[in-house]
């Protein structure tokens, strides 16, 4: 204890004895009792801080340490976000632009010719020099008649670098659609996915002699379309090109549009391309002209998309 309380404890018990003693009255006697002033020891202490206990301050280690390793995988994640767009850009930078799209309307593309036994001999390094790229060659006809220059000719294209393909010239009113469409693929019109063979190709025309839609109605001949393409698709993989003319396409089958997804080679001789038969949208081969002896074509594309092409598997 400090000194001011013990003389306080004195004083107060002197002051009990005189009052017992009657010495003084207890009016006299001042129960205040004297000043003294405060030492160190009375003084009022301040309660110190509260210390974090051990399981606290173990808590906050672990939170700066969670903070720390946030911290840290974000800046790694920044390092390889970086380091990913600028491999993307090294690969934009060295992938070729995709072509052009070219002006169907207007006739551009790829050069070609298609030919049958009517042009026995071809000179197919000359054509590929003077910028012909790809061919079609007859192969079949209804389900009696295979072309007897058929294979000569597609040896000859091949060799020379030509993409090359085989059509089979449609004769509806012989022979249901499957049969002649396994009829073609068996002699010539299989697809090869090697990138230089294309899809093979219906060619629809008018007949040449009686009945102009070879003696089927228009549904007959939708039905008897629908038939060869799918057979053909069936055992190839690929969708039939279909060659045919809008004029022929209007009559035989009442403007069928149910169509549209198989690719359209156009028969139309003329500066430009012109009415598409009904269902198509664009057309992706135009036969335009008939010179020096050899069907005249065009592919709506360039080089590198006839290539890709003739190696896609669908379509």
């Amino acid at each position: 204890m400090g000194e001011g309380r013990v003389v306080r404890a004195r004083w107060a018990a002197g002051a009990a004895v005189l009052a017992l003693a009657g010495c003084v009255g207890p009016a006299a006697l001042s129960l205040t009792p004297p000043a003294v002033a405060p030492t160190a020891s009375d003084s009022v202490v301040t309660p110190e801080e509260p210390t974090a206990s051990p399981v606290a301050v173990e808590a906050a280690s672990v939170d700066a340490a969670q903070v720390r390793a946030a911290q840290a995988e974000a800046e790694r994640a920044r390092a390889r976000a970086a380091e990913a767009s600028a491999s993307a850009a090294a690969v934009a930078s060295s992938t070729p632009a995709p072509p052009a799209e070219v002006d169907w309307r207007a006739g551009e593309g790829v050069a070609g010719v298609d030919v049958s036994r009517y042009q026995p001999r071809v000179d197919w390094p000359g054509l590929l020099a003077s910028g012909h790229l790809f061919t079609y060659v007859k192969a079949t006809e209804g389900t009696q008649h295979v072309s007897p220059t058929h294979d000569d000719q597609r040896a000859g294209a091949r060799g020379a670098g030509l993409v090359q393909g085989a059509y089979h010239y449609a004769r509806p009113g012989q022979s249901s659609g499957t049969l002649q469409a396994r009829f073609f693929h068996a002699n010539g019109g299989a697809w090869l996915p090697d990138g230089r063979t294309l899809p093979g190709a219906l060619d629809l025309e008018f007949a040449e002699e009686g009945d102009r839609c070879h003696g089927l109605d228009r549904e007959q001949m939708v039905a008897w379309v629908r038939e060869f393409s799918d057979e053909y698709r069936r055992l190839s993989g690929r969708n039939p090109v279909i060659y045919t003319k809008t004029e022929v396409w209007a009559e035989c089958t009442g403007g069928d549009t149910t169509f549209g997804s198989r690719p359209l080679w156009l028969f139309d001789h003329a500066q430009v391309p012109g009415e598409l038969p009904a269902g198509w949208e664009r057309p992706t081969l135009w036969q335009r002209a008939v010179e020096n002896h050899l069907d005249r074509n065009v592919f709506f594309g360039s080089a590198e998309q006839l290539q890709a092409w003739a190696a896609r598997p669908v379509g």
